[in-house]
């Protein structure tokens, strides 16, 4: 793994330690290796995911914050997928950004109701093209305003548009059949931002929050945060006795709720033996 101090980078290897992008660790020289990762310290903030099988994998540790990167077309914008990023998000304590990139191509009105729906109940979201400029002096300053607290995620597209004069690797080209660009980054990396840091990491199409029961992803789902219910651990499933969601929240939000919830409750039982 690379390892960045103030003398620069070096590579280093594992020697039985795992770390991630973001960890701090600490190393020794090894003559002719580079050096060695002997520890790793204690991480203020974990971004986990979780497969179809229950395992749960860590992305990235001591983040600010994330950047969730969508598009308003071409691929087409996945709003339950940009949900459970926020869920993920708010479940780690960290700050998030929903950047919507390719906004020089028409949005279609579907992808601008999602967004103002989420708007209302408090997601934020900045406007962005990689391609003509958009929205990205905006987003500079946003990070420079919070450069102490750490570095955040994002992705090689908009990290290439920031960083003109620096070679941030290949950025793939669009598919005129799907419409979709390929993914290109395979490894994980932190790049300078002006004052700040950013994680440009891979894309990742299916994505499940872990550490969560069912009932915790309506503490952190948008829009579900304040709703109480006639008791404590209900799960806004339908026909549930005294459950006010249907009556407070929108119908995409809680279809995109409810198919999270179920998707975890099939997780946690193919993991019992």
């Amino acid at each position: 793994m690379l390892v960045r101090d103030d003398d620069g980078e070096r590579v280093c290897f594992l020697s039985g330690q795992r770390a991630v992008v973001g960890d701090r660790v600490r190393w020794v020289e090894a003559q002719g290796q580079g050096g060695k990762l002997v520890s790793v310290d204690e991480r203020d903030t974990v971004l986990r995911r979780v497969d179809f099988r229950g395992r749960e994998q860590v992305l990235a540790a001591n983040l600010a914050g994330l950047l969730v990167v969508a598009t308003v077309d071409k691929p087409t914008f996945q709003p339950g997928l940009l949900d459970r990023y926020l869920v993920a998000a708010a479940s780690a304590d960290l700050s998030v950004l929903v950047l919507m990139n390719k906004c020089d191509l028409d949005t279609p009105h579907g992808v601008d109701l999602a967004i103002a729906l989420r708007e209302a109940v408090g997601v934020p979201f900045l406007r962005v093209s990689a391609i003509s400029g958009m929205g990205l002096d905006e987003l500079r300053a946003w990070m420079d305003e919070r450069a102490d607290d750490g570095p955040w995620v994002g992705k090689t597209s908009l990290a290439a548009a920031l960083l003109p004069q620096m070679d941030v690797g290949v950025v793939g080209e669009l598919s005129s059949y799907w419409g979709t660009g390929q993914h290109t980054t395979t490894g994980t990396r932190i790049l300078p931002l002006g004052k700040a840091e950013i994680v440009d990491s891979p894309g990742i199409r299916t994505f499940a929050p872990a550490g969560l029961s069912a009932i915790d992803v309506g503490r952190h789902f948008p829009g579900l945060e304040q709703v109480v219910c006639g008791y404590r651990d209900c799960l806004h499933r339908p026909g549930e006795d005294r459950c006010i969601v249907e009556e407070t929240l929108d119908p995409t939000l809680l279809a995109s709720y409810r198919r999270l919830v179920g998707e975890l409750i099939d997780i946690e039982g193919r993991r019992r033996p």
